[in-house]
């Protein structure tokens, strides 16, 4: 009788049982190591949503410093100097300039945003990073970046550095080149030698050599890079910086007068006193919001209607500064200001869509 090589029943069950329990401890196992793994990415992907979230609060706390460099000069050079650049461009033949479309104008908003942006930021720094000008800021502006402790004077030297590097570049590719070279001298002679300090009238003509870089350059890039500008835009030029700029821009001191006289600047306000610089904006305001829609661009009332609103409202409002001497009021002077202002800038539009 041959023996028989087959596994008994009994054999067989319980090597199936065996490979079975195996089986179930190898599963308990992975089963008890999935939270580890689970933990652990949620580990992983927490420190990068931390490192993320401390990314974005860096760079928003960067971006806020550097609009608290400029943030007054939003208001009052950034933004006229757009409308003055894109609407001067837009006006064509009023300026004896290139007739071009609506389109190809604004489509150059962005090159000549960020280019004023940048320049008056490198102005702002080169301004607010000497001494003598956190100690005035630190009364009349506390919330710049310097006296807030936002940042040291020695970081605002090398963030100067970088906007004039940065500037320089923009320009060049915006072929303003020139303009920038001539505003750097402007701007070092203001700053670094006490042009804006000796006198209320070099400094007001110093504003006004600045500002014509600002709008020169603005309306360079609005108009494009192969196109020179004519003598009749440069003369535009001159008459909104030279001219209605630098006769009013006392406006924008009144409510800085405690901190300049702290500093010992000479200004308008500090060599005249109050009333008499308040005497010399009620003249020059009158005298531009007609002269300018009426006499210069030959305009009718319809020309008129924006500087002549817009002053009629600063001189309401200096006459009750001049009454009061509220130093409330001597900011709003400032903000209507710098709303007429920008009231000039459709005017050689306005005479060519109106004549």
């Amino acid at each position: 009788m041959s023996t028989s090589l087959s596994t008994s029943p009994e054999s067989l069950i319980e090597t199936i049982s065996e490979k079975h329990t195996m089986h179930q401890d190898q599963l308990h196992a992975k089963l008890a190591h999935r939270p580890n793994l689970l933990l652990d990415a949620t580990k992983v992907l927490l420190r990068r949503q931390a490192s993320l979230k401390d990314l974005g609060a860096n760079i928003g706390f960067h971006a806020r410093t550097l609009l608290l460099f400029t943030g007054d000069q939003i208001l009052d050079t950034v933004i006229p100097g757009t409308a003055f650049g894109i609407l001067a461009a837009l006006s064509g033949p009023t300026l004896n300039l290139p007739d071009q479309s609506y389109v190809s104008v604004v489509q150059r908003i962005p090159q000549t945003v960020m280019w004023l942006w940048l320049v008056i930021l490198q102005f702002c720094v080169q301004n607010q990073r000497s001494e003598d000008s956190v100690q005035e800021d630190a009364i009349n502006k506390p919330w710049r970046p310097i006296p807030s402790g936002r940042m040291t004077s020695e970081q605002a030297e090398t963030l100067l550095k970088v906007t004039h590097f940065a500037a320089g570049v923009l320009s060049y590719e915006l072929n303003v080149m020139h303009i920038f070279l001539v505003y750097v001298c402007l701007i070092t002679a203001y700053n670094d030698y006490g042009g804006g300090n000796k006198s209320g009238i070099i400094r007001n003509l110093f504003c006004g050599a600045g500002f014509s870089c600002y709008f020169s350059g603005a309306l360079s890039i609005a108009v494009g890079s192969d196109v020179s500008l004519s003598s009749a835009a440069w003369k535009w030029t001159a008459i909104i910086a030279f001219g209605i700029l630098a006769t009013t821009i006392q406006t924008q001191e009144f409510r800085d007068e405690a901190g300049d006289r702290a500093r010992g600047r000479r200004t308008l306000i500090t060599e005249l006193g109050r009333k008499v610089s308040l005497w010399t904006v009620f003249a020059a305001v009158a005298f531009w919001s007609v002269y300018t829609p009426l006499g210069f661009f030959a305009g009718g009332w319809k020309t008129a209607l924006l500087p002549s609103t817009f002053g009629g409202y600063l001189l309401v409002t200096a006459a009750r500064a001049y009454r009061t001497g509220d130093n409330k009021l001597d900011r709003k002077m400032y903000k209507i200001w710098c709303l007429w202002m920008f009231g000039f800038c459709p005017l050689p539009l306005l005479a060519r869509v109106l004549a």
